[in-house]
């Protein structure tokens, strides 16, 4: 998933939203935001499945699919599929990131390997070597910001 081109460079981004002042919306409104809030909150709406087969797999790179299952426009979810054999390459940390095996195993050469059910956080800052799937595995990743900011795809 490319990222678009920003209009303004961040910095100038950043000061510009440090500098509103937060304003109060109408009375009105705000109860119409309550009261749809509520209606979405009786028929289930903040509840959302993602069924493991179907659309949105991707190939990220060779022998690695992923498929988006939730973002709030900046953090991300991702399950990633790996066939046997799959690499990704080494990479920074610009921020956390989560992730859980759910099946099989993954390892970083010269480092740590996780099997299924095993949990793992990973700091800013952090540079993971690249990551090995011998026999394949399903993972469970949480990004803070969007995983293209992470890796290069």
């Amino acid at each position: 998933m490319p990222r678009p081109t920003p209009v303004l460079p961040d910095s100038l981004l950043l000061a510009l939203l440090d500098g509103l002042k937060p304003i109060a919306p109408r009375r009105d409104l705000r109860q119409a935001v309550r009261d749809a809030v509520a209606r979405d909150a009786a028929r289930g709406a903040f509840i959302t499945t993602v069924p493991m087969s179907g659309d949105g797999w991707t190939e990220l790179i060779p022998k690695v699919h992923a498929k988006m299952v939730h973002t709030d426009g900046v953090a991300q979810s991702w399950l990633v599929r790996l066939e046997p054999g799959a690499r990704a390459p080494a990479h920074d940390h610009p921020a956390p990131e989560e992730c859980i095996v759910l099946e099989g195993s993954v390892r970083y050469l010269g480092g740590s390997t996780l099997n299924a059910g095993d949990y793992e956080v990973v700091q800013p800052g952090h540079h993971h070597t690249e990551l090995v799937s011998d026999h394949g595995a399903l993972v469970f990743l949480r990004y803070q910001l969007p995983l293209d900011r992470y890796l290069a795809l």
